[in-house]
């Protein structure tokens, strides 16, 4: 799951503050925290600790209260993620540790925030996923007037222990509606033991006989998962350029995943 996330529940909480603004007054800040990088691959093995440090820059000139705390996380079929404060079952959460729960980010230079994964010896191969949630904490404004930071940024982990990998296939195809457009898809599904992404360029030719390339959406696809993965269409030497498809369109190639696994696409889409 590559991006900061914005949290539905805390903006309702920040709309519910705004509505009792008449009995308590809220003034609203806005969330000023650069986060980098917004997500961990990381690799381990049972009974040592794996590192890692994420960057906090204050972007406002004034430092910037935050709160921290670790999360389990859903990956919705729409691309947004669920956190979930309760222990998941079979949460890997217990094995990891936190700088601390509050800190304050002064402007002007980086904090680099410290969090710690520690397997058990005994731990069998898996891929241990969590998220490290940090939010904006209630400031005062002046006498009885608290300041309302209204997101929070959500930092995806995953830990490969042991002897874990993708096992990514193609399981269907269709055209999907993406924006308003159709949109070539392919069904991807995870087998494996950890999660995968697809990488690479497909060949492809539209109705009118012209030359297109593909590339695959990076969304992750999570073990024992069916995942729709859309293709979006550039012409050739220009990525950054995208067009829109005349259907019917023949797509071509292989798409890469993991170190060593590819899979191979032959596809005619038609809505």
């Amino acid at each position: 799951m590559n991006h900061p996330v914005l949290s539905a529940t805390w903006r309702r909480r920040a709309l519910l503050a705004l509505g009792l603004g008449a009995l308590c007054p809220v003034a609203f800040a806005q969330f000023a925290l650069a986060v980098s990088p917004p997500r961990f691959e990381l690799t381990g093995k049972p009974g040592t600790p794996i590192r890692s440090v994420i960057e906090l820059s204050q972007v406002d000139v004034r430092p910037g209260n935050y709160t921290v705390r670790t999360a389990d996380w859903t990956f919705k079929p729409d691309g947004s993620v669920d956190f979930i404060d309760a222990l998941a079952p079979g949460s890997c959460r217990p094995w990891v540790a936190i700088e601390r729960k509050e800190l304050l980010v002064p402007p002007g230079r980086p904090y680099r925030y410290r969090f710690e994964v520690t397997p058990p010896a005994d731990a069998t191969p898996t891929e241990c996923r969590f998220a490290v949630l940090i939010e904006g904490k209630e400031q005062a404004a002046g006498p009885g007037v608290p300041i309302a930071l209204s997101a929070r940024v959500g930092v995806i982990v995953y830990v490969a222990i042991g002897d874990v990998k993708p096992a990514l296939s193609v399981v269907g195809s269709m055209v999907q509606p993406v924006n308003g457009q159709p949109v070539p898809t392919l069904k991807v599904r995870n087998d494996g033991t950890a999660h995968g992404r697809l990488s690479g360029f497909l060949n492809g030719t539209d109705a009118s006989g012209t030359a297109l390339e593909f590339t695959a959406a990076t969304s992750p696809i999570l073990p024992g998962e069916t995942r729709d993965i859309a293709l979006s269409a550039t012409r050739p030497g220009n990525i950054d350029a995208q067009v829109q498809v005349r259907f019917p369109v023949t797509v071509r190639g292989k798409l890469e995943w993991g170190e060593s696994g590819s899979i191979t696409v032959d596809q005619r889409f038609a809505p």
